[in-house]
């Protein structure tokens, strides 16, 4: 089998599939892979640092004992912005054990980034694409419909 033939169909997000499969990861991960088959690399990857990112520094701030410090500001620009893939991800870890979820969101970054990594490479020998989960389903969809401009 040649290399293009095998990069062409690859599965991107094999590793998240096998992650929601494995009964032996806990069931944040699992379902915090689920959660990110289909999302876009570079939208996946860079969401989930960001979030993150704002959980490490707010258990910093916890702490340091400050209550409103860079992790409380991270954390609320996020949910302010209200970007649909981190609002997921946040449901999800919201309710952990804060070094739990950290350490939850550090496990994912990782995958996502191999993921991200793996199409880089592909995409040096073979021209291929990553559709997302949004690129395959047939229009029109209910968050397409709910846009303020939907039903003008």
């Amino acid at each position: 089998m040649d290399i293009n033939d095998a990069l062409r169909d690859f599965d991107y997000d094999l590793a998240l599939r096998d992650a929601f499969e494995d009964r032996k990861l806990s069931h944040s991960r699992r379902m915090l892979a689920g959660a990110s088959i289909g999302i876009d690399l570079a939208t996946a990857y860079y969401s989930v640092a960001q979030l993150l990112e704002a959980f490490a520094d707010l258990e910093n701030d916890h702490r340091k004992g400050e209550r409103f410090g860079m992790g409380y500001l991270g954390i609320e620009d996020i949910v302010k912005d209200g970007s649909p893939f981190q609002m997921r991800i946040w449901h999800l870890v919201r309710d952990l054990h804060l070094s739990q979820a950290v350490r939850d969101l550090s496990w994912l970054k990782a995958i996502l980034y191999a993921r991200g990594s793996m199409a880089k490479a592909a995409a040096k020998h073979v021209q291929v694409r990553y559709f997302t989960a949004a690129e395959t389903v047939e229009s029109p969809t209910a968050a397409e419909l709910m846009k303020a401009d939907a039903f003008r």
